[in-house]
Protein backbone atom coordinates (compact mmCIF):
# COMPACT_ATOMS: atom_id res chain seq x y z
CA UNK A 1 0.00 0.00 0.00
CA UNK A 2 1.33 3.44 -0.93
CA UNK A 3 1.08 5.74 2.06
CA UNK A 4 0.68 9.44 1.45
CA UNK A 5 1.13 10.70 5.02
CA UNK A 6 2.90 9.48 8.14
CA UNK A 7 1.49 11.00 11.33
CA UNK A 8 4.04 11.10 14.16
CA UNK A 9 2.54 10.91 17.67
CA UNK A 10 4.85 11.30 20.66
CA UNK A 11 3.38 10.61 24.08
CA UNK A 12 4.37 10.05 27.69
CA UNK A 13 2.05 9.63 30.68
CA UNK A 14 -0.95 11.13 28.87
CA UNK A 15 -3.65 8.55 29.49
CA UNK A 16 -6.15 11.36 30.17
CA UNK A 17 -5.62 12.89 26.72
CA UNK A 18 -4.20 10.32 24.26
CA UNK A 19 -7.62 8.84 23.43
CA UNK A 20 -8.88 12.17 22.08
CA UNK A 21 -5.66 12.60 20.11
CA UNK A 22 -6.00 9.21 18.43
CA UNK A 23 -9.72 9.63 17.78
CA UNK A 24 -9.00 12.88 15.95
CA UNK A 25 -6.52 11.01 13.76
CA UNK A 26 -8.51 7.91 12.84
CA UNK A 27 -11.59 10.03 11.97
CA UNK A 28 -9.75 12.05 9.32
CA UNK A 29 -11.52 11.99 5.94
CA UNK A 30 -9.06 11.39 3.10
CA UNK A 31 -8.92 9.88 -0.38
CA UNK A 32 -5.47 8.42 0.39
CA UNK A 33 -3.96 5.97 2.85
CA UNK A 34 -2.04 7.23 5.87
CA UNK A 35 -0.38 5.79 8.96
CA UNK A 36 0.02 7.02 12.53
CA UNK A 37 3.24 6.01 14.27
CA UNK A 38 2.52 6.29 18.00
CA UNK A 39 5.53 6.26 20.30
CA UNK A 40 4.83 5.70 23.98
CA UNK A 41 8.00 6.77 25.77
CA UNK A 42 7.92 4.25 28.61
CA UNK A 43 4.82 5.68 30.32
CA UNK A 44 4.01 4.59 33.86
CA UNK A 45 0.24 5.13 33.54
CA UNK A 46 -2.32 3.61 31.17
CA UNK A 47 -1.18 5.38 28.00
CA UNK A 48 0.32 2.27 26.39
CA UNK A 49 -2.86 0.25 26.94
CA UNK A 50 -4.96 2.88 25.15
CA UNK A 51 -2.52 2.89 22.23
CA UNK A 52 -2.72 -0.90 21.97
CA UNK A 53 -6.52 -0.69 22.03
CA UNK A 54 -6.51 1.68 19.06
CA UNK A 55 -3.89 -0.39 17.21
CA UNK A 56 -6.15 -3.42 17.52
CA UNK A 57 -9.22 -1.50 16.37
CA UNK A 58 -7.48 0.43 13.55
CA UNK A 59 -4.57 -1.79 12.43
CA UNK A 60 -4.50 -0.14 8.99
CA UNK A 61 -3.69 3.23 10.60
CA UNK A 62 -2.19 2.91 14.09
CA UNK A 63 1.37 1.55 14.35
CA UNK A 64 2.37 1.32 18.04
CA UNK A 65 5.90 1.76 19.36
CA UNK A 66 5.75 0.87 23.05
CA UNK A 67 9.20 1.61 24.39
CA UNK A 68 10.85 -0.17 27.31
CA UNK A 69 13.40 2.64 27.65
CA UNK A 70 12.67 6.35 27.89
CA UNK A 71 14.11 8.32 24.95
CA UNK A 72 12.85 11.77 25.93
CA UNK A 73 11.05 14.24 23.65
CA UNK A 74 14.17 14.86 21.58
CA UNK A 75 14.70 11.14 21.06
CA UNK A 76 11.14 9.86 20.67
CA UNK A 77 10.06 11.96 17.67
CA UNK A 78 13.26 11.58 15.56
CA UNK A 79 13.25 7.83 16.17
CA UNK A 80 9.62 7.57 15.05
CA UNK A 81 10.43 9.53 11.90
CA UNK A 82 12.96 6.90 10.85
CA UNK A 83 10.03 4.47 10.43
CA UNK A 84 7.85 6.84 8.41
CA UNK A 85 6.75 5.53 4.99
CA UNK A 86 4.68 8.50 3.85
CA UNK A 87 5.53 11.18 1.33
CA UNK A 88 4.53 13.81 3.89
CA UNK A 89 4.89 14.06 7.68
CA UNK A 90 2.47 15.47 10.26
CA UNK A 91 3.44 15.68 13.94
CA UNK A 92 1.07 15.83 16.89
CA UNK A 93 1.83 15.39 20.58
CA UNK A 94 -0.21 13.04 22.71
CA UNK A 95 -2.15 15.74 24.55
CA UNK A 96 -3.20 17.79 21.50
CA UNK A 97 -5.92 16.93 18.97
CA UNK A 98 -7.22 17.90 15.55
CA UNK A 99 -10.48 19.82 15.23
CA UNK A 100 -10.82 19.69 11.41
CA UNK A 101 -11.64 16.25 10.01
CA UNK A 102 -10.31 17.38 6.61
CA UNK A 103 -6.99 18.64 7.95
CA UNK A 104 -4.83 16.02 6.24
CA UNK A 105 -6.72 16.18 2.94
CA UNK A 106 -6.47 19.98 2.69
CA UNK A 107 -2.74 19.96 3.33
CA UNK A 108 -1.97 17.09 0.96
CA UNK A 109 -3.94 18.81 -1.82
CA UNK A 110 -1.98 22.02 -1.25
CA UNK A 111 1.46 20.41 -1.22
CA UNK A 112 0.64 18.23 -4.23
CA UNK A 113 -0.43 21.28 -6.23
CA UNK A 114 2.36 23.61 -5.05
CA UNK A 115 5.72 21.84 -5.46
CA UNK A 116 7.72 24.94 -4.46
CA UNK A 117 6.34 24.66 -0.92
CA UNK A 118 8.04 22.39 1.59
CA UNK A 119 5.45 22.69 4.37
CA UNK A 120 2.09 24.10 5.38
CA UNK A 121 0.42 24.88 8.69
CA UNK A 122 -2.86 26.14 10.10
CA UNK A 123 -4.06 27.92 13.23
CA UNK A 124 -4.80 26.37 16.61
CA UNK A 125 -7.06 27.03 19.54
CA UNK A 126 -5.56 26.79 23.03
CA UNK A 127 -7.27 24.63 25.64
CA UNK A 128 -6.51 23.62 29.21
CA UNK A 129 -6.52 20.17 30.81
CA UNK A 130 -10.34 20.20 30.80
CA UNK A 131 -10.54 21.22 27.12
CA UNK A 132 -11.80 24.70 27.99
CA UNK A 133 -10.72 27.16 25.33
CA UNK A 134 -8.68 30.22 26.39
CA UNK A 135 -8.89 33.03 23.80
CA UNK A 136 -7.07 35.35 26.22
CA UNK A 137 -3.98 33.13 25.89
CA UNK A 138 -4.41 32.73 22.14
CA UNK A 139 -4.18 36.51 21.81
CA UNK A 140 -0.55 36.33 22.97
CA UNK A 141 0.63 33.11 21.34
CA UNK A 142 3.64 33.12 19.02
CA UNK A 143 2.06 31.37 16.03
CA UNK A 144 1.42 32.92 12.63
CA UNK A 145 -2.26 33.91 12.53
CA UNK A 146 -2.75 35.33 9.06
CA UNK A 147 -3.11 33.39 5.83
CA UNK A 148 -0.06 33.42 3.58
CA UNK A 149 3.65 32.68 3.32
CA UNK A 150 5.91 32.45 6.35
CA UNK A 151 9.07 34.60 6.34
CA UNK A 152 12.53 34.63 7.94
CA UNK A 153 11.60 37.95 9.58
CA UNK A 154 8.76 36.22 11.40
CA UNK A 155 11.23 33.56 12.51
CA UNK A 156 13.52 36.29 13.91
CA UNK A 157 10.55 37.71 15.81
CA UNK A 158 10.13 34.24 17.33
CA UNK A 159 6.83 33.69 15.53
CA UNK A 160 6.33 30.11 14.39
CA UNK A 161 4.54 29.20 11.13
CA UNK A 162 2.00 27.31 13.23
CA UNK A 163 1.70 25.04 16.24
CA UNK A 164 3.22 21.59 15.75
CA UNK A 165 -0.15 19.81 15.59
CA UNK A 166 -1.15 21.90 12.56
CA UNK A 167 1.91 20.94 10.52
CA UNK A 168 2.50 18.94 7.38
CA UNK A 169 5.81 18.85 5.53
CA UNK A 170 7.65 16.93 2.88
CA UNK A 171 10.16 14.34 3.99
CA UNK A 172 13.54 16.07 4.09
CA UNK A 173 16.86 14.46 3.17
CA UNK A 174 19.03 15.33 6.16
CA UNK A 175 22.25 13.84 4.78
CA UNK A 176 23.52 16.99 3.06
CA UNK A 177 22.32 19.18 5.93
CA UNK A 178 24.00 16.89 8.42
CA UNK A 179 27.32 17.29 6.61
CA UNK A 180 26.95 21.10 6.73
CA UNK A 181 26.11 21.02 10.44
CA UNK A 182 29.02 18.71 11.16
CA UNK A 183 31.42 21.10 9.44
CA UNK A 184 30.01 23.95 11.54
CA UNK A 185 30.36 21.83 14.73
CA UNK A 186 26.59 21.86 15.38
CA UNK A 187 24.93 19.06 17.34
CA UNK A 188 22.25 17.48 15.13
CA UNK A 189 20.90 14.98 17.63
CA UNK A 190 17.68 16.97 18.21
CA UNK A 191 16.42 18.40 14.92
CA UNK A 192 12.80 19.18 15.87
CA UNK A 193 10.71 22.28 16.57
CA UNK A 194 12.47 25.51 15.44
CA UNK A 195 15.50 23.62 14.16
CA UNK A 196 13.24 21.66 11.83
CA UNK A 197 11.59 24.86 10.58
CA UNK A 198 15.01 26.30 9.70
CA UNK A 199 15.79 23.17 7.74
CA UNK A 200 12.46 23.48 5.93
CA UNK A 201 13.09 27.14 5.03
CA UNK A 202 16.35 26.19 3.37
CA UNK A 203 14.45 23.72 1.14
CA UNK A 204 11.33 25.64 0.11
CA UNK A 205 8.49 27.94 1.07
CA UNK A 206 6.13 27.54 4.04
CA UNK A 207 2.43 28.40 3.96
CA UNK A 208 -0.26 28.96 6.60
CA UNK A 209 -3.91 28.34 5.70
CA UNK A 210 -5.28 30.78 8.27
CA UNK A 211 -7.80 28.07 9.24
CA UNK A 212 -8.14 26.33 12.60
CA UNK A 213 -6.75 22.80 12.37
CA UNK A 214 -5.91 21.77 15.93
CA UNK A 215 -6.31 22.24 19.67
CA UNK A 216 -3.08 22.87 21.56
CA UNK A 217 -3.27 21.84 25.20
CA UNK A 218 -1.39 24.28 27.39
CA UNK A 219 -1.17 23.64 31.12
CA UNK A 220 0.84 25.14 33.96
CA UNK A 221 0.62 22.03 36.12
CA UNK A 222 4.10 20.55 35.91
CA UNK A 223 2.78 17.08 36.83
CA UNK A 224 0.26 17.00 33.99
CA UNK A 225 2.47 15.22 31.44
CA UNK A 226 2.09 18.12 29.01
CA UNK A 227 5.31 19.38 27.38
CA UNK A 228 4.09 22.98 27.66
CA UNK A 229 3.43 22.63 31.37
CA UNK A 230 7.10 21.83 31.95
CA UNK A 231 8.58 24.46 29.63
CA UNK A 232 6.53 27.65 30.02
CA UNK A 233 8.05 28.87 33.28
CA UNK A 234 10.36 31.91 33.31
CA UNK A 235 13.26 30.34 35.17
CA UNK A 236 17.04 30.62 35.13
CA UNK A 237 17.46 27.21 33.48
CA UNK A 238 14.84 27.82 30.78
CA UNK A 239 16.21 31.30 30.05
CA UNK A 240 19.81 30.12 29.68
CA UNK A 241 18.71 27.27 27.42
CA UNK A 242 16.70 29.74 25.36
CA UNK A 243 19.67 32.10 24.91
CA UNK A 244 21.92 29.20 23.95
CA UNK A 245 19.25 28.17 21.45
CA UNK A 246 19.28 31.58 19.76
CA UNK A 247 22.99 31.37 19.06
CA UNK A 248 22.72 27.75 17.98
CA UNK A 249 19.97 28.58 15.46
CA UNK A 250 22.03 31.44 14.04
CA UNK A 251 24.89 29.00 13.44
CA UNK A 252 22.47 26.52 11.84
CA UNK A 253 21.06 29.22 9.56
CA UNK A 254 24.54 30.22 8.41
CA UNK A 255 25.36 26.60 7.62
CA UNK A 256 22.13 26.36 5.59
CA UNK A 257 22.77 29.59 3.68
CA UNK A 258 20.12 31.61 5.52
CA UNK A 259 20.60 35.06 7.05
CA UNK A 260 19.31 35.02 10.64
CA UNK A 261 19.94 37.63 13.37
CA UNK A 262 18.36 37.35 16.83
CA UNK A 263 19.85 40.54 18.32
CA UNK A 264 16.39 42.12 18.50
CA UNK A 265 15.28 39.16 20.62
CA UNK A 266 18.30 39.63 22.89
CA UNK A 267 17.33 43.28 23.37
CA UNK A 268 13.84 42.12 24.27
CA UNK A 269 15.16 39.57 26.78
CA UNK A 270 17.38 42.20 28.40
CA UNK A 271 14.32 44.37 29.04
CA UNK A 272 12.35 41.37 30.27
CA UNK A 273 15.19 40.47 32.63
CA UNK A 274 15.06 43.94 34.14
CA UNK A 275 11.29 43.66 34.73
CA UNK A 276 11.79 40.31 36.42
CA UNK A 277 15.09 41.03 38.18
CA UNK A 278 13.57 40.43 41.61
CA UNK A 279 12.88 36.83 40.59
CA UNK A 280 16.59 36.06 40.24
CA UNK A 281 19.58 36.17 42.51
CA UNK A 282 22.45 38.59 41.82
CA UNK A 283 24.53 35.62 40.70
CA UNK A 284 21.82 34.48 38.28
CA UNK A 285 21.49 37.98 36.78
CA UNK A 286 25.24 38.15 36.26
CA UNK A 287 25.17 34.79 34.51
CA UNK A 288 22.28 35.85 32.24
CA UNK A 289 23.90 39.17 31.36
CA UNK A 290 27.13 37.40 30.39
CA UNK A 291 25.16 34.98 28.23
CA UNK A 292 23.41 37.89 26.50
CA UNK A 293 26.70 39.72 25.98
CA UNK A 294 28.37 36.69 24.42
CA UNK A 295 25.45 36.15 22.07
CA UNK A 296 25.24 39.55 20.40
CA UNK A 297 26.15 39.91 16.72
CA UNK A 298 26.04 43.57 15.61
CA UNK A 299 24.21 45.38 18.43
CA UNK A 300 26.81 45.08 21.17
CA UNK A 301 26.92 48.86 21.74
CA UNK A 302 23.14 48.84 22.07
CA UNK A 303 23.49 46.07 24.62
CA UNK A 304 25.96 48.11 26.68
CA UNK A 305 23.71 51.17 26.54
CA UNK A 306 20.67 49.21 27.66
CA UNK A 307 22.71 47.48 30.36
CA UNK A 308 23.74 50.82 31.91
CA UNK A 309 20.19 52.19 31.77
CA UNK A 310 18.43 49.11 33.13
CA UNK A 311 20.97 48.00 35.71
CA UNK A 312 22.33 51.21 37.21
CA UNK A 313 23.32 49.45 40.37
Amino acid sequence: MNLKVSVIVATYNQEKYIRHTLESIVTQKTDFAFEALVGDDCSTDGTAEIIKEFATKYPEIIVPYIRDKNLGMYGNIPELMTHAKGEYISIIEGDDYWIDENKLQKQVDFLDNNPDYIACYGRCIIVDENEVRHPEIEAYDMFKADKGDYTIKEFEEYILPGQTATSMFKVIDYKEMGEKFQKANIDVSRIIDRDLILCMMSCGKIYNFGEYFAAYRRMMNVDSGSWSSQNDYYSIDNLLQYLDGLKRMEKMATALGLNLDFDARRNYELGKLYKNKDSFSAEDIKLIKEKLKDGYNTSYKFYLMNLKVLFKK
